[in-house]
């Protein structure tokens, strides 16, 4: 089951068209996150002193948190980011792109480049935008034949500000499990099977989502 994720100053959500009830965490069409306190008449939901139309807004199920923000209390969390394997990551895709390209496979020592100089530029809190200038004139483009000597100012710096920005996701890939979903409509199966996420459970008791980050 994959889920779109949305990125907000404060958390990566996932949201449904699922019924908002009170209690209830949701987001609206402004990316703004709320707790319903009172469902009025009118599709009207009500937070602390603010009104919201529930016609523009979605039900928030699964979240992480950003920048310290705090945990949505009674939702579902996803796994924290995953770091290391991120190189990795970026290689494979590059390799099946080469290759896809007729160019073959990439080296083993322009492999261990790129893990050199991607790891020394992730840490993001040690080196600067200037920093990463020089790193890259030094010797970065020894491991990228893509990004050479001749390629503009404007191709490799705006690489390297890439690799300044921490990598976000775009969707997550939700393991699942079968359970039967029970009717009270007499024309419908007494029982139908759905698919709900899989969970676990951290060390502080929360409910975490079991899957996979799609980048």
């Amino acid at each position: 089951m994959t889920h779109k994720l949305i990125h907000t100053p404060d958390y990566l959500l996932v949201v449904d068209n699922s019924e908002i009830k009170e209690g209830d965490w949701c987001l609206d069409d402004c990316n703004v996150e709320f707790k319903v306190i009172e469902k009025g008449h009118a599709g009207l939901l009500r937070s602390t002193g603010v009104t919201f139309v529930e016609a523009a807004c979605k039900k928030i199920i699964s979240h992480l948190p950003l920048s310290n923000s705090p945990i949505l209390e009674g939702v579902n969390l996803l796994p924290p980011l995953e770091q290391e394997d991120d190189v990795e990551r970026l290689i494979k895709i590059e390799q099946e792109a080469s290759y896809k390209q007729g160019k073959g496979t990439i080296s083993w020592y322009e492999q261990e480049k790129r893990k050199e100089y991607y790891n020394k530029a992730k840490e993001k809190f040690k080196y600067t935008e200037e920093d990463m200038k020089r790193i890259y004139e030094k010797g970065y483009s020894s491991g990228r034949n893509e990004l050479s000597s001749r390629e503009s100012d404007e191709v490799k710096y705006s690489f390297i500000q890439s690799l300044l920005q921490p990598k976000m996701p775009v969707g997550f890939e939700c393991e699942t499990i079968t359970m039967n979903k029970g009717y009270t409509d007499e024309k419908d199966y007494p029982y139908q099977e759905c698919e709900i996420p899989k969970t676990t459970t951290n060390s502080q008791g929360q409910i975490v989502w079991v899957g996979k980050y799609i980048y």
